[in-house]
């Protein structure tokens, strides 16, 4: 996700979030955010020879996009939604899609808007997360897929609509496609943690055990790619942070329970030393007999815990969430720069909640 008003203002911003992909990297699709459109449109004409659409990010809940007057609280301004996405649709070349969450105020309110920016702004496509912008953290709760369902219904015929939220395996995928009727399904968080989420791996059909690659080996294969593309060379933070950030999703459960591991991590001040912490946790598995086909998503489920179920009012059946214990979140979350913050230039940095 790019934020338009720094890609336009700050050469470093733009330097840092933009280099001219490589060619197999198609489709591809570039997310601002942003809720001014003179920067959206700005912003996206220049980079929109090489991509293949132009998304707006309108999911981000938190308290940054609140002061920036984007992501999900740009919803609660449907005319100025309305007025970016116009001028979009107008002055680029490519389709323009919208990411977005279910308004505070429910599903009609949701579907009024959602028509205004298919009919009349000329958005190309719809994303949907089966939540509210208040669903984060412990609030997270269960995405709601009938809702999902009612924009398909009401939409679908018109733009394709993608469904997001509550998948962690293809079980997942497979039955948010039979509830919503979507075209298609977006993965966020599920995907951060475990890259192989689009396999049979942890489903029904073997006995839901991890048979893809193991957390240790998705770890390893993504510290190739970091040698490939030196993350000090772009994005947000340092080259170390980020780094760390995406091994704390890949290894959540191995740092939980490994505190030796955690802490050579989040020491480490540089990619050998991240390295080194790898192969020592290579060796403590294999003195542990650690079980590959054992692994269980970890990460994803830190704010969704068990679901039970119980009577409401009416005596229907529905789903609760408990918390799941979790001593050291607070100290994950400092420890890897997951927490809401400003740059020093006055940018603004959002956590995995803005999908």
């Amino acid at each position: 996700m790019i934020h338009a008003r720094l890609f336009c203002e700050t050469p470093s911003y733009e330097e840092k979030f933009w280099k001219t992909p490589p060619a197999q990297d198609r489709p591809l699709v570039a997310q601002f955010c942003g809720g001014d459109p003179q920067f959206l449109v700005k912003a996206a004409m220049k980079i929109q020879h090489e991509v293949d659409a132009i998304d707006i990010n309108c999911g981000c809940p938190q308290g940054i996009a609140r002061r920036g007057k984007y992501g999900a609280f740009l919803l609660e301004d449907p005319d100025q939604l309305v007025k970016c996405v116009t001028a979009l649709v107008k002055h680029v070349s490519v389709p323009v899609c919208v990411k977005v969450r279910i308004l505070p105020t429910g599903v009609e309110d949701s579907l009024v808007l959602y028509r205004r920016l298919v009919h009349e702004a000329g958005a190309s496509m719809l994303t949907i997360h089966g939540r509210n912008r208040h669903q984060k953290g412990h609030n997270t709760g269960k995405a709601d897929w009938d809702a999902i369902r009612r924009v398909v219904d009401e939409l679908g015929h018109v733009v394709p609509i993608l469904a997001n939220g509550g998948i962690s395996n293809m079980d997942d995928v497979r039955e948010c496609l039979r509830v919503t009727k979507a075209d298609g399904v977006m993965s966020s968080e599920g995907i951060l943690e475990y890259p192989a989420l689009f396999t049979e791996s942890g489903t029904a059909s073997v006995g839901h055990k991890r048979t893809g690659p193991a957390r240790l080996e998705l770890a390893r294969q993504y510290m190739e790619f970091v040698h490939q593309h030196p993350p000090e060379e772009g994005g947000q933070g340092s080259g170390p942070k980020c780094v760390r950030v995406h091994l704390h999703k890949f290894l959540h459960e191995e740092l939980q329970s490994n505190p030796e591991i955690r802490d050579r991590v989040s020491e480490a001040k540089n990619i050998i030393m991240l390295e080194d912490a790898l192969t020592h946790l290579e060796k403590f598995q294999t003195k542990s007999g650690h079980v590959v086909e054992t692994e269980q998503m970890s990460w994803y489920m830190r704010h969704r815990g068990q679901i039970i179920e119980s009577r409401d009012s009416k005596g229907q059946m529905e789903p609760k969430q408990t918390e799941i214990a979790d001593d050291s979140a607070a100290c994950f979350a400092n420890m890897f720069g997951e927490e809401e913050e400003e740059e020093e230039d006055g940018g603004e940095v959002c956590s995995d909640e803005c999908w």
